[in-house]
């Protein structure tokens, strides 16, 4: 659907599975490719300037629902430690409007997180499941959670390269939880990482998620609870930051 400015995002349901035929490819022989430029994304991108926290609440449980990523720098409300201006983000990892989102929206929200006048909360839904596309979406969005249970640094990370080498949305073959596991460490993340991952410990969360939340197209994007229009990274910056008294 065309959204403010021209900007589209992916809605319930996905899309017909007749367009598929025209644009299935011979994935294997260039998967060596993206799982090497994956690697080599992850080792060298920076982490972006923040201090995060886990999974809204405490750590990631069964029932977490959004990864919260804050500075020090937090602007609270008065006499509160709660944050005055909270940044939803309603991603799907086989959302290709969500990956040019994060390309013109990411660096934006990084600053925003950074200076303290938003606490971001990503919230990685699967609209765009199907048994077509091998469950990508929710098998990502868990992993994600599950690196998130680990580390805030490197659920950004993961994050990041997931988009920076997303796949075509109508592949025959798509990525395996072994390889998002390996994605996982070279981000950082350790210990029982990879048994989350394989263990799909958070994909019914993540493929119920979008109805919980009342989400029917991604990239959403909402402030204070409210849906907010997308149109440019400096009107969202304009906004947040008059919310939050700066």
């Amino acid at each position: 659907m065309d959204g403010p400015n021209g900007f589209r995002g992916d809605e319930l349901p996905a899309a017909d599975g007749s367009r598929r035929l025209l644009l299935q490819i011979a994935f294997t022989a260039c998967a060596v490719v993206v799982a090497v430029i994956t690697v080599l994304y992850v080792m060298t991108s920076g982490d972006r300037a923040v201090t995060g926290h886990a999974v809204a609440g405490e750590t990631a449980s069964d029932h977490a629902k959004s990864v919260r990523v804050t500075s020090s720098r937090l602007i609270t409300k008065e006499g509160s430690n709660q944050p005055k201006v909270v940044l939803s983000l309603y991603e799907d990892f086989l959302c290709p409007h969500c990956a040019h989102f994060e390309r013109e929206f990411g660096p934006t929200i990084s600053d925003l997180i950074a200076s303290g006048t938003v606490a971001a909360d990503y919230y990685m839904i699967a609209i765009l499941d199907s048994p077509n596309n091998q469950n990508y979406s929710s098998r990502a969005a868990s992993a994600a959670y599950c690196v998130a249970d680990d580390s805030t640094d490197a659920f950004l990370r993961f994050h990041s390269a997931l988009f920076a080498n997303q796949p075509d949305e109508f592949s025959a073959t798509f990525p395996t939880d072994s390889q998002f596991a390996a994605i996982a460490r070279q981000a950082g993340a350790v210990g029982a990482v990879a048994d989350c991952i394989n263990g799909k410990r958070y994909l019914a969360m993540a493929q119920d998620l979008a109805s919980t939340e009342g989400v029917n197209a991604t990239p959403t994007v909402r402030i204070n609870g409210r849906d907010y229009e997308l149109t440019t990274a400096a009107a969202l910056a304009r906004k947040v930051t008059e919310l939050a008294g700066r």
